[in-house]
């Protein structure tokens, strides 16, 4: 995958705003901080782990045995979720001082970009699927002089199996990974003074309410 599509829908020890210590006002790069971005680092964070929570539990649900519609509503729901929570880690980046701290950032927003890509690839299998069982089936039939109904029968099921796959890998990455993400945050929220804590813990406890919603 090229870079520019990556980069589109890509005292204290973290150096982040809300750290214990005055923040910095201008990066390792020389570019200066937002003022406004930096003192909001920490709700910026809580409402990202929210959005990335709430897709972790839809791929942890049971999905394989629903219809092709509601598989698709599914995976949208976790792109869309995984969408908002890497507009939150760009906001994040652009607001951080520590060069360490922007490169786990980076990395993690370069996997939760992955996660969403695969989660808009299962989108698309949905949609492939139910038109090789519709219309597509008898567009094929009609322009398809040798009418190769087996090999159309075949595809529909790599296409299942396929799908099974890719899903089967983003459970196992999200639960794999959870470890260790739930010690980075750990650690990032242990460099906020109790006032950004609490802006990072309203932020998570309402984001995570609204992300849960039937009608989000």
């Amino acid at each position: 995958m090229d870079t520019a599509r990556q980069n589109r829908p890509e005292g204290n020890r973290t150096g982040e705003p809300g750290e214990k210590s005055a923040p910095a006002a201008v990066r390792h790069d020389g570019r200066k901080i937002d003022p406004v971005l930096k003192v909001n680092l920490a709700p910026l964070m809580g409402r990202r782990d929210a959005a990335f929570d709430r897709a972790a539990d839809a791929i942890g649900s049971e999905i394989s045995s629903l219809p092709g519609d509601r598989r698709h509503a599914v995976y949208d729901r976790i792109a869309r979720l995984l969408a908002l929570a890497i507009q939150d880690c760009d906001m994040i980046i652009s607001g951080l001082s520590s060069q360490d701290t922007i490169l786990r950032e980076k990395h993690l927003r370069s996997f939760i970009f992955t996660l969403h890509t695969a989660a808009a690839t299962l989108g698309d299998f949905t949609t492939l699927g139910d038109l090789l069982k519709t219309d597509a089936r008898e567009a094929i039939a009609e322009f398809d002089a040798q009418q190769e109904k087996l090999r159309l029968a075949q595809s529909e099921k790599l296409l299942g199996s396929t799908e099974e796959n890719l899903l089967d890998l983003m459970r196992r990455l999200f639960a794999s990974t959870h470890p260790r993400l739930a010690r980075y945050r750990e650690y990032a929220k242990k460099s906020f003074s109790p006032v950004y804590a609490e802006k990072y813990a309203v932020a998570y406890r309402s984001c995570f309410e609204v992300y849960g919603r039937e009608d989000f």
